[in-house]
This record gives C-alpha cells, structure tokens and sequence, in this order.
C-alpha cells in the first residue's frame, strides 16, 4: 500500500511538472504574441516611445472612436487600448500595464461608461492579462477581484496550468493561433480599433430616454491620480448611445457626447454606433481634439 502511495504521488508530481510546462509556454506564446492587447501594446511599440493619445474603454471606447482615423486628419500617434466586455477596473488595470511598461503619452482618453461605480469581480476579458501575472499591478488586481473558486488566475503565478484548466476554451485556441501567427489580432485592427457593421434597422425606437447623474466612482479618481502621476493629462469622452442621453453638472470637464448622434442607421444596437457612425463620432471627437492640441501650443 505504501509503495502505492509513493508511486501515486510520484505519477502526479509528474503531471502537474509537465501541465505546468504547458502553461509556462502558453504564457511565454501568448506574451511575444499581439494576439490580446495587452502583448499587443508591448510588441507594437518601442517602449520609449512618445504617444499624443491613448484611448481607454469598454466595447464603446472600441468601436466608437477610430485612432486611425484621428491621426490621418490631426497627424498624431495614438493607439486604442480598449477591450470589450470590460469596465472601469480593466480600464485602470490597462493604464498601469501601460505605464509601468515605460510609455508615455500627453493624453489620456478614457470612454466612460462606469459613471457612478463598477462592479466587484472580474471583467470577462481580464484573463488576457494573465501571462503577464509575475508583474505586481496584475497580481493585485487578480488578487482583488477574482472570486472564482480556486482563484485560477491568481494562483496561475504558482500553477500556470489553472488558468488553462479553468479558461481553457478562451486560452488554449489563442496559443495555438499565436504559436502559428504571431502577429495575429484577436478582433482589432493594426491601431487597435474595432468595428461593428451597418446593419439595415426596420423599426425605430422612440423611447428615449435622459438621466441626470454626477461622476463618482472612484476608480476615476484612481485613474486621474495615475494620469497626473505620470504627467498625462486626462481627457474624460462620454461615447454616444441611441436612446439615452446622460446630463451631468456643467463643472464637470467632460466631452459628452451621449446624445451627439441623433440618426438611428448610424447605430450597430442601443450602445454602440456601426462604421458609418464611428466615422462621425470620431470626426466629432477630432474637432474637440484639435482645439485641444491647437490650445496648448
């Protein structure tokens, strides 16, 4: 029985040697890859390099404003660093993923959609961060917010392979592309945007609707603070809807473009704007940005 045991504990230190091998090399894959953004940004950009602007946000900060398209029209450098099925949380996870890395940037755009909190666990995209989990700032934010059992993500800083257990289907397919094509994009283009298409709207919504509020979630003064840390200046853009528009109190220094587009066809669904729309947010965008930069010359 004895000898059984030992051979049993024998088998699965073995196990657990090569699964984590697996996992180490997934992480490593993953990390000279610009699969997910976050390696994207770091395998794209001299980490010396001086941006204009980066754009931060959700779904809505990635599809509604096309860095592309601003720098053709202003001639600036910028990037989009926002990823879908996020919130305020990643968004502050992101900005420090970009300034502990060594880059610099004279603006901060930050789509805000978190106006009055975010909520407690993690994004569903926040795994994306999680090659990178030896760095302190993912590890604290793994540490905050995961309440998975077993915390995979966390825990993956000892067992990388939890992470691939537990994620398996959003993980293991992006290592075997990326092994492959290393220069793949995972749903971005080479500057970081994403869009969604026209689509052909039959029915008009007439319930619209306004919401007066005031900006008090405190991962936006968290994300000020590390702006102003890293001498960034933070520029707070309210993304346009279709039915909603959000009043805030006129000292508040933000651009709010929440009711900005009226014409329905521009909208891909109720929250974000399809390609012909993203061509007119930005270009509203670029007229604020322009006198912005115009100003401080």
């Amino acid at each position: 029985m004895k000898a059984f045991i030992l051979k049993l504990v024998k088998y699965i230190f073995i196990v657990i040697i090569i699964t984590n091998v697996f996992g180490w090399t997934g992480d490593f894959i993953l990390r000279k890859s610009s699969f997910f953004k976050p390696s994207f940004l770091l395998n794209n950009y001299n980490r010396s390099e001086q941006f204009d602007y980066f754009i931060l946000g959700s779904s809505r900060g990635l599809t509604t404003l096309n860095s592309g398209q601003i720098d053709a029209e202003l001639q600036t450098k910028g990037v989009n660093l926002s990823m879908d099925d996020t919130d305020l949380k990643t968004q502050l996870l992101m900005l420090n993923h970009f300034f502990k890395n060594g880059y610099k940037s004279k603006y901060c755009i930050l789509v805000l959609d978190d106006i009055t909190a975010s909520q407690s666990k993690l994004g569903d995209n926040d795994y994306k961060f999680s090659p990178y989990i030896k760095k302190d700032y993912v590890t604290n934010h793994f540490k905050s917010y995961e309440n998975t059992p077993l915390k995979p993500l966390y825990n993956s800083i000892y067992l990388p392979f939890l992470k691939y257990s537990y994620y398996n289907i959003q993980m293991i397919p992006p290592v075997l592309i990326a092994l492959v094509y290393p220069n793949k994009r995972h749903r971005f283009d080479k500057n970081g945007n994403y869009t969604y298409p026209s689509l052909i709207n039959s029915k008009k919504n007439e319930n619209k609707s306004e919401v007066t509020t005031k900006i008090i979630n405190p991962l936006v003064k968290e994300i000020q603070t590390l702006c102003k840390a890293n001498k960034t200046e933070l520029i707070t853009y309210i993304a346009p809807y279709r039915d909603l528009e959000i009043r805030l109190p006129q000292n508040d220094k933000v651009i709010n473009n929440s009711a900005s587009i009226k014409e329905y066809d521009l909208f891909y669904d109720a929250i974000h704007v399809n390609s012909e729309g993203r061509i007119v947010a930005t270009n509203k965008f670029i007229a604020y940005l322009k006198h912005k930069i115009s100003g401080t010359k």
